[in-house]
């Protein structure tokens, strides 16, 4: 009969409802087997309270996790958006870099053509008009000695008109 006992015990302490050997029969003395049956069962009730309680933490836990998962993939997209406009962004700027570069490249070429030029052109202003002062000196010059010149033959002429002249009327 105690065996009868510890078993009914058993399916009584899973059942919630009934209640506790203890508390049926305290007047009674349990034997080992059934102190242990009894405890065995106390046991049981605890760890399926305590795995009821686990797989709730685990229930809560697993959804934050996928809360945190959620919140990761649209800050994992959102920050993924930021880096593809700041790559469209970059590659537009570098873009422009690249034309502003090739243009600066040109304007340097045409202003460097366009010094040298200014510097023949100078040493060609230089030359004419280093050569134009010699040809107007060489002019003077030529002007000097034609005007020297046509002194000395008009005091020549005027010597010899003046020796042909006629004899003077006053006697």
């Amino acid at each position: 009969m105690a065996e009868q006992l510890a078993s009914s015990d058993v399916v009584e302490a899973d059942n919630p409802f009934k209640p506790d050997v203890a508390e049926r029969e305290p007047e009674k003395e349990l034997s080992k087997k059934e102190e242990l049956l009894l405890e065995q069962a106390k046991l049981k009730a605890a760890n399926k309270a305590k795995q009821r309680e686990l797989k709730e933490t685990i229930t809560q836990k697993f959804a934050r996790t996928s809360e945190q998962v959620n919140l990761l993939k649209t800050l994992q997209d959102e920050v993924s958006s930021i880096e593809k406009e700041m790559t469209n962004d970059i590659s537009v700027l570098r873009d422009r870099i690249d034309s502003c570069n090739r243009l600066y490249h040109e304007a340097r070429v045409r202003h460097a053509r366009a010094e040298e030029e200014y510097v023949l052109s100078k040493l060609d202003l230089k030359k004419c008009e280093d050569k134009k002062e010699a040809l107007e000196e060489h002019l003077f010059t030529i002007i000097k000695h034609n005007e020297t010149r046509k002194a000395e033959k008009l005091a020549h002429l005027y010597q010899k008109l003046e020796s042909l002249s006629f004899p003077s009327t006053s006697k």
